[in-house]
């Protein structure tokens, strides 16, 4: 049994970034054109069209994906993943080596989830991805130009409402819609790209990994490559395969290589779930991780408040806490809007430690059935599977 205290924690707690203007441009033109539109409602179309102006944000954002998705080879994009309709899960298969997702609302018909992909030669990839985006919103904005002059003119502000939005917000992420039109074309932003880059073998990897082919994820990664999204994807494989201290470490070791906001996220997601699924195999005491767990979270709820909302993190919290109940809504909540099938088998995991607290056993086993077909291979199924069998559950003093 290594020490946790060994593993340094990549909390800082210096470094906390906030995304205040960037909200508070979206709430004011929301509200600015809500209440226009209120108060014009028959020129916009009669009382209906705040309805019709919702309808056409959800047309935009349909267009938008749509039209990503066709340039993406041209930009220099990946796709990971897919997702038919919103809301929970209901079912996931693969298509073309990529993970589609079924979900029972049809709000949004289709979304992907693409990323950057290492060029080759690196030549050109700043005027691709400008032009992309560029393009992009060249056709959005004529088409809500054509509807708003059509028969139904709330559809078209509904659409120019959504690429207002999309041209606002996080101004400051790399390849958010503003920083690639105003910021790309200045300066040197290389090295901001190649942290969010990934290379082909990475790039496989994640996808394996978010389809939950954890032995395929481990075939594809390959030996390191020097970049971040490697090293994401690398201690990601770690933990599923219950290498927490290695977990921890490449964790750690991402969080101070990087300045872009989501790989600081998932390195802490990555640590948190080491310090406690650690703790839960015996690899470590609970006095050695919990309160680097503990310290880990409060770093998420102070910088990436929405993984608490996302993942099982939250349910492990509440039962490290010894509030079973709680944790078992939280985790079928989680379960429920996973965005893949790893994260949906961590969440059913932690589900089926909860109902083993409370008493239900068939149906934690059940559920820990559905984790083990959702990520074959997976350490955590095995690890609450030996809970069950004991039906003990480490928690914290």
């Amino acid at each position: 049994m290594s020490s946790a205290s060994n593993v340094q924690s990549p909390v800082k707690k210096d470094r906390k970034r906030r995304g205040g203007l960037s909200r508070l441009l979206f709430v004011v033109i929301c509200l600015g054109l809500g209440i226009g539109m209120a108060r014009t409602g028959v020129q916009l179309g009669g009382p209906g069209a705040i309805l019709v102006a919702w309808l056409g944000v959800l047309l935009g954002i349909q267009l938008h994906v749509l039209l990503s998705l066709a340039a993406s080879r041209w930009a220099g994009m990946g796709l990971v993943s897919m997702s038919v309709g919103t809301g929970r899960w209901l079912g996931s298969k693969r298509v073309a080596g990529r993970l589609l997702v079924f979900r029972p609302l049809p709000i949004v018909p289709f979304v992907t989830c693409m990323v950057l992909v290492r060029p080759r030669d690196g030549q050109g990839r700043k005027l691709r991805l400008w032009t992309t985006v560029a393009g992009v919103l060249g056709v959005e904005a004529a088409v809500a130009v054509l509807l708003a002059h059509s028969a139904v003119p709330s559809l078209g502000y509904g659409v120019g409402l959504l690429l207002i939005m999309t041209l606002v917000l996080r101004p400051g992420r790399v390849l958010s819609v503003f920083w690639t039109l105003f910021r790309l074309p200045f300066g040197d932003q290389e090295q901001r790209l190649e942290e969010s880059s990934y290379a082909p073998a990475a790039l496989e990897a994640t996808r394996e990994l978010l389809a939950g082919r954890i032995g395929a994820a481990r075939e594809a990664l390959g030996p390191p490559d020097g970049t971040q999204r490697w090293l994401g994807a690398s201690c990601s494989l770690a933990l599923a395969e219950g290498r927490f201290a290695e977990a921890a470490e490449q964790a750690n070791e991402l969080y101070e290589r990087s300045a872009e906001p989501l790989n600081k996220a998932w390195a802490l997601s990555v640590y948190a779930g080491a310090m406690a699924d650690g703790v839960a195999a015996g690899h470590w005491q609970p006095h050695e991780a919990l309160p680097q767990f503990a310290r880990t979270m409060q770093e998420i709820r102070d910088t990436q408040p929405l993984l608490v909302r996302v993942t099982d993190l939250g349910a492990v919290e509440s039962l490290l806490k010894q509030s079973p109940a709680q944790a078992a809504k939280q985790a079928a909540r989680a379960a429920g809007m996973a965005p893949d099938a790893m994260s949906r088998a961590r969440a059913l995991c932690t589900r089926a430690v909860a109902l083993a607290y409370l008493g239900e056993t068939a149906k934690a086993r059940e559920v820990l059935a559905k984790a083990d077909t959702t990520a074959p291979g997976l350490d955590r199924v095995a690890v609450v599977g030996r809970l069950l069998d004991r039906t003990t559950v480490v928690t914290s003093p």
